[in-house]
């Protein structure tokens, strides 16, 4: 099994642990404060549950973060931390190795934007509605389904991948 890597850029490094920093402090001035006491911690107020819900952020947003992709008989498969995600071969049309600039100005329209990555739902004029599984802001990878879904990826070696794809389906 080879497994595509999918490496952070340095901007998506320094967001993440910047953000990250900023969360876990944030979530943990209250307990610093005159007004927090260990015996309201049975009936807790916001000021009592924001340490968790900053901690949480983060541990959620590392766990559905992408960390590499495999394409293995069938099946092209994300690796992530917490569930992976698999599409069949059959699904794939086609993948392809595009340049930044056929990717300017997508939308985030629901997902994480710089915090382990950049996944969840897209949208530009070139691609319209994509799903992305991205750690970085270069080295694309498009692949567009038969259901119409448009799956937007960035593996270390894009031209490594796309070979994988082709040989792994005879195209």
């Amino acid at each position: 099994m080879k497994i595509h890597k999918a490496s952070m850029d340095s901007l998506t490094s320094g967001l993440t642990i910047g953000v990250t920093i900023i969360l876990l402090l944030s979530g943990f001035i209250p307990v610093f404060t005159s007004e927090f006491h260990l015996s309201n911690v049975l009936s807790p107020g916001p000021l009592y549950v924001m340490p968790f819900a900053m901690i949480i952020i983060p541990v959620l947003t590392f766990g559905f973060s992408p960390k590499g992709y495999v394409i293995e008989d069938d099946v092209f498969t994300i690796l992530r931390p917490f569930k992976t995600k698999n599409y069949p071969l059959s699904d794939i049309q086609s993948v392809t190795e595009v340049e930044k600039k056929n990717l300017k100005g997508s939308i985030r329209t629901f997902g994480v934007g710089g915090l382990f990555g950049y996944f969840g739902r897209f949208r530009n004029s070139t691609y319209g509605n994509m799903v992305w599984y991205a750690t970085r802001r270069d080295r694309f990878v498009v692949i567009k389904c038969s259901n119409g879904k448009t799956i937007v990826i960035t593996p270390d070696d894009p031209a490594a991948f796309v070979l994988a794809y082709q040989t792994t389906v005879g195209k």
